[in-house]
């Protein structure tokens, strides 16, 4: 997401799910109702066994689409014997949408949680920093004239509820000012006033509500001023301290490269990953030099949603597999051990992995890849969350192929790869 705001998601809609697979119905009269359904042309939702209380209950449409997208990538990440991660899910909660809409997509979020906890995912949410006050997607964030992260957004009770084998935040304010019309490489903004990495103050108040992943997001114009140039040793320096501070709070790391593939040289003049002037080969580089300059971490997410590429369509793909590849064997060469996160081109939704992105790439050595999924309830995925629940449900009922079911657990199983990518 952006570190300004929600309205900058990418992704478009995504296609039509088929329905999950049904739990077994345990009873005749049950069997009966099934038979008589599909014979009267209905499509038959899942039944919940009133003996069987491993499942998780989608209570409506919004619900339904969303445990469907999560067991697609369930599904696919079993299918490839690869770990999964989901290094944003987000959705409104505050003042901005209401009691009763927080209350509501705080209910959607309990039932994601506890298939994600099933498939013993490593989940950060987004996001914690000194959001405004109107920015609903604000999981964590400061008070008015400060940067140290001291409210709690409603979304930390669901949050508390789930803590997973690694439950976190993205932290995002390292990439705040990214957005502004004169940010560029030539004019970062100032540390402490555009933007700033989370502090110990930070860290002490996340370990505090139960936090143990920091997702910690970076720009790669304040790292590395000039592609394939030296790292910037002042940012360099900060970024080390922020890690280390993490660490020493019990927070496991994973550096987030927010950039989306283009790179603010100047402004006016913006080079987008796989030009002749931001070769696939650049991404690779920076991580090259950064995996020696920083403390051993967690894992290395290698640039947050690839959409902002010189090409489009399957070459843009194609691109993108072959610079992310590049990155994971530069990481390893430089002597970093930690789990490379992979993000899909474009569409990086939980139920775009096995269409947008059909099979898994990435060759590592160490077998420590982890394919990145962002998950928004909203009916685009976009995570701008502009219609109210409401909206957003009679949107998921008109486009529902079945009727809202329980799931059994069993369908959000986790990979054989999982314990791969686990502390």
């Amino acid at each position: 997401m952006s570190p300004v705001s929600a309205a900058l998601h990418r992704r478009p809609t995504a296609p039509s799910r088929p329905p999950g697979r049904r739990l077994r119905p345990h009873r005749a009269a049950v069997g009966a109702a099934v038979l008589l359904l599909v014979a009267a042309g209905f499509v038959v939702p899942r039944l919940l066994a009133p003996d069987r209380p491993a499942t998780v209950c989608a209570r409506d449409a919004l619900q339904e689409r969303a445990l469907l997208d999560l067991q697609q990538f369930a599904s696919w990440l079993r299918q490839y014997r690869v770990a999964g991660f989901v290094g944003e899910v987000g959705w409104p909660g505050g003042p901005a949408v209401g009691a009763a809409d927080s209350a509501r997509w705080n209910a959607l979020a309990e039932q994601w949680f506890t298939a994600a906890d099933r498939m013993r995912l490593p989940v950060a949410a987004w996001a914690a920093g000194p959001w405004p006050a109107g920015y609903p997607l604000a999981v964590d964030r400061a008070a008015p004239g400060s940067r140290a992260l001291s409210i709690p957004g409603p979304q930390t009770s669901v949050l508390a509820r789930h803590t997973g084998p690694l439950r976190g935040v993205s932290a995002a304010d390292g990439t705040f000012g990214t957005s502004a019309a004169d940010f560029s490489a030539a004019d970062p903004g100032a540390d402490g006033s555009a933007y700033g990495y989370e502090g110990a103050a930070d860290d002490t108040y996340l370990a505090a509500q139960g936090v143990t992943l920091l997702r910690l997001s970076v720009s790669w114009e304040r790292l590395q001023p000039v592609p394939m140039g030296p790292l910037a040793p002042a940012e360099v320096a900060r970024l080390r301290d922020a890690v280390s501070a993490a660490q020493n709070h019990g927070l496991h790391v994973l550096l987030d490269l927010h950039g989306y593939g283009a790179f603010r040289a100047a402004p006016g003049r913006t080079l987008l990953l796989g030009s002749a002037q931001l070769p696939a080969g650049a991404l690779a580089d920076l991580w090259s030099r950064l995996i020696p300059a920083l403390p051993p971490m967690y894992g290395y997410d290698l640039l947050n949603e690839p959409s902002r590429l010189a090409v489009k369509g399957q070459a843009a793909q194609l691109l993108w597999q072959a610079a992310s590849q590049q990155a994971v064997d530069a990481i390893r060469r430089a002597g970093g051990t930690g789990v490379a996160v992979v993000g899909g081109y474009a569409r990086m939704g939980p139920g775009d992995w096995g269409t947008a992105q059909p099979r898994p790439w990435i060759v590592d050595p160490r077998g420590r890849v982890a394919y990145d999924a962002h998950a928004y309830f909203d009916s685009d995925g976009s995570g701008r969350y502009a219609s109210s629940y409401a909206s957003e449900l009679t949107r998921a009922q008109q486009s529902a192929r079945q009727a809202p079911g329980c799931f059994g657990l069993d369908l959000f199983a986790p990979s054989s790869a999982v314990d791969r990518t686990l502390p």
